[in-house]
């Protein structure tokens, strides 16, 4: 009896023992679990910030490449407008010099024209009969 007694009691011990460390490892896993799932939704709300940040700085990016692409195509158009001025200007100058190359040209070939025409006067005037010829008198001239 003694030593069932005794045993009983042991059990009874162990058994209060056993149950103070499953109740003490249970504590401590709620308390880790606790822990973690604090430490994971701290995570989120810190991935949330950063991913908010990052879509920030991408919207703000995105705008200032907007900027840049509208600062660029208006410095294109501009510099296409300034060369298609300075392209006209240029035909207009080369256009006025040939219209002044071909002017003078067509004054010269005048001149040539006018020259020729009376170098034909004079040989008819040559070819003619030198005294009181008809042909002359009509026209003018006298002969000496």
């Amino acid at each position: 009896k003694d030593v069932e007694s005794e045993t009983k009691r042991n059990l009874e011990t162990y058994e209060s023992n056993a149950k103070k460390q499953v109740d003490s490892l249970a504590t401590q896993l709620r308390n880790e679990k606790d822990a973690r799932a604090e430490a994971d939704k701290e995570m989120d709300r810190n991935l949330r910030d950063q991913n908010q940040a990052l879509e920030k700085q991408v919207r703000a990016l995105s705008d200032q490449l907007s900027e840049l692409e509208r600062e660029f195509a208006d410095r294109m158009s501009r510099s296409d407008h300034l060369l298609r001025e300075e392209i006209k200007q240029k035909n207009e100058s080369a256009q006025m010099l040939m219209e002044k190359i071909f002017s003078d040209l067509s004054n010269v070939k005048t001149d040539r024209n006018l020259l020729a025409g009376l170098f034909v006067e004079v040989a008819k005037c040559l070819n003619q009969d030198p005294v009181g010829s008809k042909g002359n008198s009509e026209r003018g001239w006298k002969v000496s």
